[in-house]
Order: C-alpha cells, then sequence, then structure tokens
C-alpha cells in the first residue's frame, strides 16, 4: 500500500474532524477598569453624539517587541502655588524654599486687572536678610513672557533667584497692588531634590466606585511618611469638587466621583494633592494633580464569548449596555511562537450599533495577518476596551482578557495522514 503524506496548510477554517479551540475569559486584574454593577439611572448620560451606523471591523499586524506593560500614570512635582492678595504682597509674603535658583511667578488672578507690577518696586529678603535685587536672574514680565509664547497673564512679573545663594525662605513685597486685588505666586524649584509624586493605576475611573491615587514625598532615594495633605477631585468645567482621604501614612489618596456628579462639560477630570510638611526645620510645600476621566458605569462585557470559526477568527463578545449608542471594541491579539512563548500578533477593532440591553460586537482577525504572522494557539487578547464612541466614554478596559486554548486537534499544527 502506498503511503500518503499530507501537511495541513495553515488556517484556521477546519472540519468537523478538528476539535475547536476552548476559549476562556480571564478574571480580571486589580488594576482593570471593570463596571461591578451597571447603572439604572441614565438621566446623567447625554445622548450619544455618533453619526456613523455602520459597522466596520478591521485588524492590523504588531511588531514582535511592542512592549505589553499596562500604563501607570504618574506626575511629579517640585513646584507649588499660594492664592494671596494685594494687600499680602505689599506687607510682604513669604514662601518657604529647598533650594538655591528657584524660579518666582507673581501674577493677577484674572486678566485685564490693570495690576502694574514694577521689578524696580519689587523688594526681596532671604532668611530675613535683605537681597539685591541686582542679583536676580531672569527678570521679566508677562506682557515679555507672551511674547516668547509662554501661556501667562500680561499682569505678571517673574523672576529666577541666585544658583549659588542658599535659601530655606523667600520674603517677597511689591507695594501699591490694590488691597482686595486677587494674586497667585507660582514657585518652581528646578534645583530641589525634594519631589512629591502623586500615580494613578489607569487614565480612566467609573462614577460611583472607588477612585485612588498614589502619593509621595521623596529627596532622591529617601521617602518620607505624609503627615498632612489637602486633596480634592475637581470636575473639566471646575464647577464640582469633592474630596479625597488620606488612606495611611504612605500618602495614597481615596474617594470617588458620584454618578450624579459626572459633568454636563467634556474634558478631564483633576485630582489635585497639597502638602505642606515641616521636616527638621525645613518647611516642603508641594502641590501635585493628575488628570484622568470618568465615564458612567453604563456598559460591560456579560463573560459571554463565542469563537466563531466561518470567519476564520472570529470571537462574538457579549456586551450589556443601557443606552443606544454606537459602541466600539479594541483588542490587542497575541499567538504563541515556535518556542512556546506569547507575542503580539494583531490588533484588532470593531464597532457597531448596540440597543440597550444584551447585545454582542465580533472581534475578528484577517486571516493573511494570521497567517503571515507564523504563530499559532494558545492565543491571548489583551488590553480589551469597551468604548462607547458616541459619548467618549471608555466603559471596560482589561489587561488580560481572553485566552482561546489548544483543541484536541490543533488546527494549525501539521499533521500526517497515511493510508
Amino acid at each position: 500500500m502506498k503511503n500518503l503524506k499530507l501537511i495541513a496548510a495553515l488556517s484556521l477554517i477546519t472540519g468537523s474532524a478538528l476539535a475547536a479551540p476552548a476559549v476562556e475569559w480571564l478574571p480580571p486584574a486589580g488594576n482593570d477598569l471593570v463596571a461591578s454593577g451597571l447603572t439604572t439611572n441614565i438621566s446623567p448620560i447625554p445622548a450619544s453624539r455618533h453619526t456613523e451606523s455602520s459597522p466596520v471591523s478591521f485588524s492590523w499586524a504588531l511588531t514582535a517587541d511592542r512592549p505589553d506593560q499596562p500604563q501607570v500614570s504618574s506626575i511629579e512635582s517640585r513646584q507649588y502655588w499660594l492664592d494671596v492678595t494685594g494687600h499680602d504682597l505689599a506687607t510682604g509674603v513669604d514662601l518657604p524654599l529647598t533650594a538655591p535658583g528657584a524660579v518666582i511667578r507673581v501674577s493677577a488672578l484674572e486678566g485685564g486687572s490693570q495690576l502694574q507690577l514694577d521689578p524696580s518696586r519689587l523688594q526681596l529678603s532671604v532668611d530675613r536678610h535683605s537681597l539685591d535685587i541686582a542679583a536676580l536672574q531672569d527678570v521679566t514680565t508677562g506682557s515679555t513672557m507672551q511674547r516668547q509664547g509662554m501661556a501667562v497673564p500680561e499682569d505678571s512679573l517673574a523672576f529666577r533667584l541666585p544658583a549659588d545663594v542658599e535659601v530655606a525662605s523667600l520674603n517677597v513685597r511689591h507695594p501699591g497692588a490694590a488691597g482686595d486685588q486677587a494674586l497667585v505666586i507660582h514657585v518652581f524649584e528646578p534645583n530641589s531634590s525634594w519631589v512629591a509624586r502623586m500615580t494613578a493605576p489607569r487614565t480612566n475611573f467609573l462614577a460611583g466606585q472607588p477612585i485612588e491615587f498614589g502619593l509621595s514625598l521623596s529627596n532622591g532615594s529617601v521617602s518620607f511618611d505624609i503627615e498632612q495633605v489637602d486633596a480634592m477631585l475637581v470636575s473639566p468645567d471646575a464647577g464640582q469638587v469633592w474630596s479625597l482621604s488620606q488612606q495611611g501614612a504612605d500618602g495614597g489618596l481615596g474617594g470617588q466621583v458620584p454618578l450624579d456628579g459626572l459633568s454636563a462639560a467634556p474634558g478631564l477630570y483633576e485630582a489635585h494633592a497639597y502638602i505642606d510638611q515641616q521636616i527638621k526645620d525645613l518647611i516642603v510645600r508641594r502641590d501635585v494633580k493628575i488628570a484622568f476621566s470618568v465615564a458612567p458605569p453604563a456598559g460591560r462585557f456579560t463573560g459571554q464569548v463565542r469563537q466563531n470559526l466561518a470567519t476564520g477568527f472570529g470571537l462574538d463578545l457579549g456586551i450589556e449596555v443601557v443606552t443606544a449608542g454606537r459602541y466600539q471594541v479594541n483588542g490587542e491579539i497575541f499567538g504563541t511562537n515556535a518556542f512556546g512563548q506569547l507575542q503580539p500578533l494583531a490588533m484588532a477593532q470593531a464597532a457597531a450599533l448596540l440597543e440597550p440591553g444584551a447585545g454582542s460586537i465580533r472581534l475578528d482577525l484577517d486571516s493573511n495577518v494570521l497567517q503571515a504572522s507564523g504563530l499559532a494557539a494558545p492565543f491571548e487578547v489583551r488590553n480589551l476596551q469597551l468604548l462607547d464612541q458616541g459619548r467618549m466614554y471608555l466603559l471596560e478596559e482589561r489587561q488580560r482578557a481572553i485566552v482561546i486554548k489548544t483543541g484536541e486537534q490543533d488546527p494549525r499544527r501539521e499533521f500526517l495522514i497515511e493510508r
């Protein structure tokens, strides 16, 4: 009898003799954005602004060196702001400093104030000793800074302290400002080793669920317990404020944006923290803020997933939403190489109209992209996102979402038939 060896082509489209790979949702990780439940109050949710109604689906190859790390947002600060009045400035304002070469800017809180800030009238003292104005560097006015492209009020005056003069406290006086004139003083210490840092596990949160931030104060490699901090959340239009509470000596902050607090104004929310701490004889003052988005818990993946082999590589993802609109799914697909390692294969995106209730969107992978990759099962879908296109909401995000395991017979593996 003659032996015939048949090598199967690389394809996910198989006959009934081949077992379909098993598809499994992974449990959410600690930093994943997942709604614990969907809201029943849709009144704060605006109407969808989508214009496209046709479903779309496409994918493209990813390079093998693409990093697969969670994106943690982090902001450092060597600066602070201080609100004062014209009376305060005329009598003298004390500014704690931690290093030479600080940059100070005094500005009217609102433009068009007709405030006359004159460098020749500036009076400074460092640690109770007068400082000659001639020793200052880069003394400039708001109009000059604006001509250089800086977004500062015209009613501003800025200067840099000498880089060779140690200083712990600076007193700034400028006679002549109206007593009730609202001013702000910005202090930036580029040469300071004292740094405040705020971190967020992600850049998106859901209203009504906990919002947490990390906060630290350090000098080089040494970290200090934060004894006191004032912190708050601010809406995009600055019309609403919610308090953040300190979660321990490490400076962690926690709170939430209530669902009815969602602002009608588009834009990013901000978390602000104001640190004013004395360490021995030194006062360290730092302001730090971090921006993030907030969405209502108005949609989520249901945990239902079905692989549709008729399209080559198709995942029908169950989705539940509370309002009609156009929704989008993004996912990075990883495949297994010849050494048994997962590596990036493709980015897939799909969008479709959904009505309130349960529905689904199919995430597809182009068969040409799959074959060109040389990768096989097991596959994994990472960085899976559910978005509301018409309202610009990110509703769910999972770093690791779905695993497609090898079945009894891997449909992409070479096999031998003898007869």
